[in-house]
């Protein structure tokens, strides 16, 4: 519970998400689900942990958990959704390349981060997707499973991605893959400047 996690922890509690009873995937201007407010409250809290981020480059926040099915992908893409209603530049990246799941939740091309990755092509805009229902919200899919995930991601032009988009957005969010069975997120993790758990 919140109170064990306070209790035993110095980590920073930003909010309660219950399960969503709502049949809507992605949360909009007009949600007012008690999930919708949860995922304001977080939105809210969240800014707290960027004491130490340059102005003027993207706020990097990683999601991820310990085993699958625990709501990453949910909380990921509404996170976003949220962030980009309050008026910010927002990127979705899907980097949870084994089990990838935000083309369920928004509309994308089957092409996207492992494709750019693994391709010659350099432009990265040719795979990044702006949602319809939002003025500021862009989503960059996983693309194809890769049969080298850990290693894809430990290539330099990861690197030279991040570097790239975090001078384009505001916020960047991405799902990534849980930690308590593949260490592509570890892989990645220098990129994020903060972790929600």
């Amino acid at each position: 519970t919140r109170s064990d996690v306070e209790k035993y922890t110095a980590i920073p509690f930003l909010g309660d998400v219950p399960r969503s009873v709502s049949s809507d995937k992605i949360i909009n201007i007009n949600s007012r689900s008690s999930a919708a407010e949860a995922l304001r409250i977080v939105r809210t809290n969240v800014e707290f942990l960027f004491n130490n981020v340059t102005h003027n480059l993207a706020k990097t926040i990683f999601v991820t958990s310990t085993f699958p099915k625990e709501g990453k992908t949910f909380l990921s893409v509404n996170i976003a959704a949220t962030i980009a209603l309050s008026g910010k530049k927002v990127l979705l990246i899907g980097m949870d390349v084994r089990n990838p799941r935000v083309h369920e939740y928004v509309n994308v091309s089957e092409r996207g981060l492992t494709d750019y990755l693994v391709g010659a092509n350099n432009d990265i805009s040719a795979f990044i997707t702006k949602q319809d229902a939002f003025e500021q919200f862009y989503v960059l899919p996983c693309g194809i499973i890769p049969p080298n995930p850990a290693e894809l991601l430990m290539g330099k032009k990861v690197d030279e991605l991040f570097e790239e988009l975090k001078q384009i957005y505001d916020y960047i969010i991405v799902d990534t893959s849980p930690v308590g069975l593949v260490t592509d997120t570890f892989v990645i993790a220098k990129q994020a400047d903060c972790f929600l758990y």
